[in-house]
């Protein structure tokens, strides 16, 4: 029977040695890592910003005065998250990371149908900065959701 030389492929990966595909497992991990690191907080923030909307459209159902929830909802977008920009003079400056005009806020209620709704849509663009490679992008996401503004029947109070 022979044995096995000591310095065949099998003996040397016992011994601790790496192959190429732990290698290549190794470099995808730490890719993933990283992209983790760089968009995984600009998807935080976009589920955050659907949050507020939907709380503005529930506030809504009571409150008639549309002008109003727009203003207190783009108030509450833009203090929601900050991201730190380099100015016109290569300082980093924190600045809010959504930005959304009034004029580019689609809020249209509407109370002729039944059940009435509340259609509120906009697209925002943010900043994205890859840390360590000091480069900067943007991504523009949007938010469009229609819900229903008819009051709940909770039934007879008890």
């Amino acid at each position: 029977m022979l044995r096995p030389s000591p310095w065949n492929r099998t003996a040397r990966l016992a011994r601790g040695g790496i192959s190429w595909v732990t290698a290549l497992l190794l470099v995808l991990l730490v890719g993933a890592a990283y992209l983790t690191w760089t968009w995984g907080p600009v998807y935080v923030v976009h589920y955050e910003v659907k949050q507020v909307v939907r709380d503005y459209m529930n506030q809504a159902v009571k409150e008639p005065n549309d002008d109003q929830l727009v203003q207190d909802m783009l108030h509450k977008l833009r203090v929601l998250d900050q991201i730190e920009m380099p100015d016109e003079n290569g300082r980093l400056v924190a600045v809010p990371t959504v930005q959304v005009s009034p004029d580019a806020v689609t809020w249209q209620r509407d109370t002729v149908r039944d059940p009435n709704t509340l259609h509120v849509a906009f697209i925002y663009t943010r900043p994205v900065q890859y840390p360590l490679l000091k480069r900067w992008t943007q991504t523009t996401q949007s938010i469009d959701f229609t819900e229903d503004l008819t009051r709940p029947d909770w039934g007879p109070l008890r």
